[in-house]
């Protein structure tokens, strides 16, 4: 829940404002998570790490939930990606993260996409310099994953490929008992 409690206002985390009495209800007897902004910004790491902690990723998911690539919409299994990349000098701050669905992410790494920002004022781009649009490659994959068994990792756990479909969540096949 997210909490102004300057004005006394709360929302769920990606959900709907609250009413006066459920937020009374909610904060009566609960365990909180404290975020520090400057400037009205959530700080985030800065140099110090790379990994985006569980409440950087929160103020991620507050701030745009779906994927950050025009037209996208995925809004599950999404990767927190440093604008400026970390080696390069980029901080772990708001300013500098985006989440995007695995497929673009991996567009971007290969060179097909190119984002750029700071986020509040994001472009992503093809890779010839063309801004992408709500049509252009924005779709990831809508074709189911291949027919192959699941495949037994080294110690002995399953991977199964439904668990790979960020994009189209499908139930887990039926298991035989």
């Amino acid at each position: 829940m997210h909490v102004d409690v300057k004005d006394r206002v709360a929302a769920l985390h990606l959900g709907p404002l609250l009413s006066e009495s459920e937020r009374r209800y909610l904060t009566c007897d609960a365990t909180c998570e404290v975020w520090f902004q400057r400037d009205g910004q959530v700080i985030g790491a800065g140099r110090t790490t790379r990994l985006i902690n569980r409440r950087l990723r929160r103020a991620l998911e507050h701030r745009h939930p779906p994927c950050a690539v025009p037209g996208c919409g995925a809004t599950r299994a999404l990767h927190a990606h440093h604008i400026r990349h970390w080696e390069d000098g980029g901080p772990t701050e708001l300013v500098n993260l985006v989440l995007v669905c695995p497929y673009h992410h991996r567009l971007h790494h290969r060179g097909v996409i190119t984002i750029t920002g700071p986020a509040d004022e994001l472009v992503v781009t093809d890779n010839a310099g063309r801004p992408l649009s709500a049509g252009s490659l924005a779709r990831p994959p809508t074709k189911p994953p291949p027919d192959v068994p699941p495949c037994p990792g080294p110690s002995g756990e399953r991977a199964d490929w439904w668990w790979y479909q960020p994009f189209q969540p499908q139930e887990p096949p039926p298991t035989n008992n």
